[in-house]
């Protein structure tokens, strides 16, 4: 079941969540030191929104995915055809507002049998009531261009359009 953060920091359930949080161990330091470290403080300071997947049999944490909005900004080798088909008005235009999955994550101890697509399908139906809220064609993430996680992401739709302004990550998309 998916539980947002938010609610739970608004039912007084901080402490022991963050408790739960602790245990969360993930193959990618980055993901894991977010819920760990950045997670409460984004979603105090409505940077964004993280869901946390508990499994509701034993009351693990075996997954989280991070929500919020972005800006962006196409490079100067996206074609104008696929510019027009994210923004769906203007081939013209540099950058477009988006939905960014910012993070998402599997315990890899406790969801060791747990699918990653199954999760991810509720990361997205987040995303489709997103979507149904605010609007927007498209969504994004940004991943380290490592041929397991690109495969992942495509199996699930997503194809690649840019690397980031860093170059540090591919950037993929996926129309709603």
């Amino acid at each position: 079941m998916v539980y947002p953060l938010k609610e739970i920091i608004a039912k007084g359930g901080l402490d022991s969540i963050l408790e739960v949080i602790s245990r969360f161990s993930c193959q990618d330091d980055d993901v894991e030191d977010f819920l760990k470290y950045k997670a409460v403080d984004f979603e105090n300071r409505d940077k964004s929104r993280t869901y946390l997947i508990i499994d509701d049999a034993s009351d693990n944490l075996i997954g989280y995915f991070t929500l919020s909005l972005k800006a962006l900004p196409f490079n100067k080798d996206v074609s104008k055809n696929i510019i027009k088909n994210i923004d769906g008005f203007s081939k013209d235009i540099r950058a477009v507002g988006i939905i960014l999955i910012g993070q998402f994550g599997k315990d890899s101890v406790l969801a060791k049998g747990v699918d990653g697509a199954s999760l991810f399908d509720m990361c997205m139906e987040t995303v489709y009531k997103a979507q149904d809220i605010i609007g927007g064609r498209f969504v994004l993430l940004e991943c380290r261009e490592i041929e397991k996680v690109v495969s992942f992401y495509s199996k699930q739709g997503f194809g690649a359009l840019q690397h980031d302004e860093t170059d540090s990550y591919i950037q993929m998309v996926r129309r709603l």
